[in-house]
């Protein structure tokens, strides 16, 4: 006979499967009878790891090594299909990230057994997860969320084994590395683990020092190449992506970030989120009359800075809020948390129809998750879809068309770099980080200086969104020929409508600077 444990794992499974057959069938349904990728930073990575695999280690541009990913494991993992064939690449990514989320979900149902959930609670708060529209479309987008998310869900197990032990270890160190490698917000994770630590083991601190300074010096080992391999080609610690999106640290919290990522969280399940306020205030409140539960400090703190250091460090909500996606598990935790003590006082209190209450509160917050997995099964297919017939469409025009052409300047790098090989100007930075140097001038000086590289780097066409590129339409777009372009019927997740290829007249171009 099965365990309860077992059964549970088994629901689990099953319906992650039949789950993950419907969205695959309504993505290839929508997207015209394709599969793809949701974004074009998918195949930004792909370029990467096409490169990696044949030795460009962190190269876009062959020969030209540039920190222009955040998620150097990521790029490792999905080089693996380029060893035999890059026709393998779309089945493997979306192979490999729906994989960690079936992991990522078997491990959180067992942390929440750890954490004192009882089976059905454990089941509750996996099954949230496991329908968690955002999560769902992660999933399948060949991106390195789902990762973290198994990662951080290991990170948060070995924590709670080292305190309810008494003893840290390695593993803790050794996790983190890796995931410092899959997300940079890892460094925060690493800094709330530490601190968790102290806090936790403050009576055992002298057996624990040394493995504390070890599992420190473990996880620096694994973090520090990457920034050391961005230093020596930028001069600077972070990946370039930082520096083209983010910039520097700001004084205040950017509150239309807050306000914009609370509006995603509403979509994912406004239940779970009224919870998760009510879980945070609660926390606090334990807090201050320091009777805070060991085991979830952890986790409270990871919920609770994630979201507000983001507003200052890196205050970037598109993609559907994609940064903060892998708070998903953990805001289910605390939510449920909250909800189980609500439901401990309602027995405790012998409040009648205490069973009927339980149950139609936890069905109810089921309801509302099934709700976000439907609508983003139909996100996921129309995003695939755009992708597909924008840049897919503009770079087998210009495979078929310009052949002989050795570089081309565009602002999305993905999908068209990946179908035509060739040499990239990224007019937007994110591997061309001389771009940045250009964008910190005047913008006349700047568009000259832009201009100059383009051509030095032989670029006669370029293929832009016209509106991200407004000083440039306004001054020069007399020299600019559009040859072609591709529009979409229904935009969902390109940064503009309809992109453009225009063939750039260089006698109309002053240089002189």
């Amino acid at each position: 006979m099965f365990k309860n444990t077992d059964k549970h794992i088994l629901t689990i499974i099953l319906l992650y499967i039949g789950v993950q057959a419907a969205y695959l069938y309504t993505e290839y349904s929508i997207a015209g009878g394709k599969f793809g990728m949701p974004l074009d930073d998918v195949w930004i990575h792909f370029r990467f790891a096409e490169n990696f695999a044949h030795g460009f280690l962190f190269q876009y541009n062959p020969g030209e090594p540039t920190p222009g990913t955040t998620s150097p494991i990521w790029v490792i993992i999905l080089s693996i299909p380029f060893l035999f064939s890059q026709n393998m690449i779309i089945p493997y990514a979306l192979f490999v990230s729906s994989l960690f989320f079936l992991l990522a979900l078997i491990e959180l149902y067992k942390l929440c057994i750890k954490l004192g959930f009882d089976g059905i609670y454990s089941l509750l708060i996996t099954l949230l997860t496991l329908l968690a529209g955002r999560l769902l479309w992660s999933s399948l987008s060949g991106m390195e969320i789902t990762l973290f998310c198994l990662l951080s869900v290991l990170i948060f197990r070995n924590h709670l084994s080292e305190i309810q032990a008494g003893k840290l270890s390695i593993v803790g160190g050794l996790l983190l590395g890796l995931a410092a490698n899959t997300r940079p917000e890892t460094y925060l994770l690493a800094g709330i683990y530490y601190f968790s630590s102290l806090v936790l083991l403050k009576g055992h601190l002298k057996e624990n020092l040394g493995r504390f300074v070890l599992s420190i010096l473990v996880f620096v080992l694994l973090l520090i190449p990457y920034p050391i391999f961005s230093y020596i080609h930028t001069g600077g610690f972070l990946p370039n992506t930082y520096e083209g999106q983010v910039g520097s640290i700001k004084y205040l919290p950017n509150f239309t970030y807050l306000v914009e990522s609370g509006k995603i969280f509403v979509k994912d399940n406004f239940i779970v989120l009224i919870l998760w306020f009510i879980s945070m205030g609660y926390f606090l409140f334990s807090v201050l009359k320091r009777n805070t539960d060991k085991k979830f400090l952890m986790i409270n703190l990871w919920v609770l800075l994630l979201p507000l250091v983001s507003s200052f460090i890196a205050p970037n909500w598109r993609h559907h809020g994609r940064y903060l996606i892998p708070l998903i598990p953990f805001i289910n935790i605390v939510a449920i948390y909250i909800l189980q003590k609500i439901h401990a006082r309602l027995k405790a209190n012998e409040i009648k129809r205490y069973q009927l209450i339980r149950k139609a509160s936890i069905a109810a917050v089921l309801v509302v998750s099934v709700n976000s997995a439907v609508l983003f099964a139909g996100v996921l297919g129309w995003n695939v879809e755009n992708i597909n017939e924008q840049q897919g469409n503009i770079g087998l025009w210009l495979k078929e068309n310009l052949p002989g052409e050795k570089a081309f300047g565009m602002n999305d790098i993905g999908m068209i770099t990946f179908t035509t090989k060739k040499y990239v100007v990224d007019m937007a930075g994110l591997v061309t980080p001389e771009v940045f140097k250009f964008q910190k001038m005047s913008y006349e000086d700047g568009t000259k200086a832009l201009f100059g590289y383009l051509k030095d780097k032989g670029v006669n066409y370029i293929i832009i969104y016209p509106d991200w590129f407004e000083f440039i339409m306004d001054n020069y777009s007399g020299a600019f020929k559009q040859v072609y372009s591709a529009r979409l019927q229904k935009n969902t997740i390109c940064g503009g409508i309809e992109m453009y290829v225009y063939k750039i007249d260089w006698n109309k171009i002053n240089l002189n600077r």
